[in-house]
């Protein structure tokens, strides 16, 4: 939902974060432990109006557990989650008022249409006008297959219809948890296409994804997850290494390996597959690639790191965690993992 949407008196209450703007979906402590398992350990993160969020972390991390936390669907062993003035547990019901989305896949009857689908869902949680059925599935991409019968749609269509759902009653802010899992190329591309006109529009997305190159297409802000434990969460263009390290791709890299043998310090270069990778300042690029071309050198490509995008940082911060893949988290009273 859009910024006029909010009532004036109750965005003055709100918390104020990123870049000024209200925070309307909140986690403060929050802690879930299944037996000796904890799968979500004191996490704090904060949401602002406008923001398409970044949920991101590897299957099993405790992205799944989170969400259910937000929407009330089981009970924290410590700690709350806050959507606008409303705390979850205590005041489950107001909070879900400012809250739409879904979590693992959207359920529907399948022997019935899009359209009857959306009305009659929606009409659990208050009354659903023809108006915004429609309004709804044009935002979506499927006011040609209103009429069709849910059963015949593709696992992409029904996830747009999710999204539909989701937006029905014009929440302050939808969680959607892994909506691209499962799709084709096209059905990603076709909800990412969507989110990413959804938050241009001004409404607020949570987005939880283990897909890196997805949180770098549609989010403007990020968290990521690790054993239950947040490692970092901000902006997504401040989510990548801080590195000046460059790989070098060249026409003849043995040629190139020498060069740069006599230019770089030891212990600052290396090979990593078919890359020269070089470890050293700025104002050692331009004189590598002079060198370079000056031996006849082709130079193909010099890759900074920052290109290399979240990828990097993210398997620098949960790389080889093989037991928060299998696990899904923490054993309860462990150490391990950044807070």
């Amino acid at each position: 939902m859009s910024a006029e949407h909010l009532d004036a008196k109750l965005e003055e209450r709100l918390p104020v974060g990123c870049d000024g703007l209200p925070i309307v979906l909140s986690t403060h402590g929050l802690t879930k432990d299944f037996k000796k398992l904890r799968a979500v350990d004191n996490l704090d993160i904060s949401v602002c109006r406008g923001d398409v969020f970044g949920f991101l972390g590897p299957n099993g991390c405790g992205k799944t557990t989170t969400i259910r936390l937000i929407f009330g669907l089981t009970y924290p062993t410590a700690g709350y989650v806050e959507v606008l003035d409303h705390k979850v547990p205590g005041d489950r019901t107001e909070a879900l008022r400012h809250l739409g989305g879904f979590v693992d896949d959207p359920m529907f009857y399948n022997n019935m249409t899009a359209r009857r689908n959306l009305r009659m869902l929606g009409q659990m949680n208050g009354e659903v006008s023809e108006e915004r059925v429609s309004e709804v599935l044009e935002i979506v991409g499927l006011t040609d297959r209103a009429g069709s019968k849910v059963g015949s749609y593709s696992h992409g269509m029904r996830q747009r219809l999710g999204i539909a759902l989701a937006l029905i009653h014009q929440p302050d802010v939808i969680v959607l948890d892994e909506p691209t899992s499962g799709l084709d190329p096209q059905g990603m591309k076709d909800v990412r296409e969507l989110i990413r006109e959804l938050g241009k529009q001004g409404t607020t997305v949570f987005l939880s994804s283990h897909l890196l190159h997805e949180v770098e297409l549609v989010c403007n802000r990020a968290a990521i997850m690790s054993r239950g434990h947040l490692v970092v969460q901000g902006p997504v263009a401040d989510l990548h290494p801080a590195s000046t390290t460059v790989k070098v791709l060249t026409g003849n890299q043995t040629r190139a390996w020498e060069v740069i043998r006599g230019l770089a310090a030891p212990g600052t270069f290396r090979q990593d597959e078919s890359y020269i990778v070089v470890e050293s300042g700025e104002a050692f690029v331009p004189e590598m690639v002079r060198r370079l071309v000056a031996d006849n050198v082709d130079v193909l490509a010099v890759v900074p790191a920052v290109e290399q995008g979240l990828e990097d940082m993210f398997l620098e911060l949960t790389g080889g965690d093989e037991q928060e893949r299998s696990a899904g988290g923490t054993p309860v009273g462990a150490g391990g993992g950044p807070k």
